[in-house]
């Protein structure tokens, strides 16, 4: 098992530069804070439980790479999706401690979550479906673009269908915007003006969220293609440069 530890903490600093291990321990510290805060208040019981479940979060790679055998997908995990497991965790634990989803905070801050979301849930199923491939199959930047799409698009119906869910069984309100409050809103008035006005608010809510995280989800995988076809390019050129060198010697 030390050898086990040394061998991932060797793999970690090969992959992760300096402000990515930063920004790990920052988010670590923050979470930290948010727990202490959460268990000197009185909330519900998933309000204790929650802050704890995402802190651990931020050790996630390094927890899953430690536990299971090397052979398998979570022992393959790069360390750079802790990066992105990091920022989810933070942006959304930031808006509990600062009470950005009230009235009061800042405009839309669950809308905001929803555009950012889309960006670390793609690379989430990129990093996933290249530690479940291992080394099998050649994969191309099509497949990995259109697969780590189409992971980000199960997730965000899964996240709204989760949202529904704590509605119905605990009175939470997920699924709709304070509109009625905060009549400047836009997103107020461009539902108001509906044919139905806001007896579908949550209905409206719903789609707003899941259209942004879809047309995020559809950018990135389009960049991340590009990215990966001008790696794929210049692997290719050094191999033909290589092959070149062999032949003249």
């Amino acid at each position: 098992m030390v050898q086990k530890v040394k061998d991932n903490l060797r793999e970690m600093r090969a992959q992760i530069s300096i402000p990515e291990y930063l920004f790990w321990w920052a988010t670590r510290v923050f979470m930290l804070l948010y727990i202490i805060k959460q268990f000197r208040g009185d909330h519900k019981w998933i309000d204790y439980l929650l802050p704890v479940l995402v802190g651990t979060g931020t050790f996630a790679v390094l927890l899953l790479r430690l536990v299971f055998p090397r052979k398998s997908m979570f022992g393959r995990l790069s360390f750079h999706l802790q990066t992105f497991i990091s920022l989810m965790a933070v942006t959304g634990s930031i808006g509990n401690y600062f009470g950005l989803y009230s009235t009061n905070g800042i405009l839309h801050y669950d809308w905001i979550l929803h555009v950012v979301s889309g960006v670390p849930v793609t690379m989430l199923g990129y990093y996933l479906l290249v530690a479940m491939n291992g080394k099998k199959t050649r994969l191309t930047p099509q497949i990995c673009a259109c697969a780590s799409m189409g992971f980000s698009f199960m997730v965000i119906i899964a996240w709204e269908i989760m949202e529904f869910c704590g509605d119905y069984l605990f009175g939470d309100n997920n699924q709709k915007y304070n509109w009625e409050i905060v009549p400047e809103d836009p997103f107020y008035k461009l539902f108001t003006s509906s044919a139905s006005g806001m007896e579908q608010a949550p209905l409206d809510d719903t789609i707003v969220d899941m259209s942004t995280a879809f047309f995020v989800t559809i950018f990135t995988g389009i960049v991340l293609y590009i990215v990966l076809k001008r790696r794929e390019r210049k692997q290719e050129t050094s191999t033909q440069e290589d092959k070149k060198l062999e032949v003249a010697v």
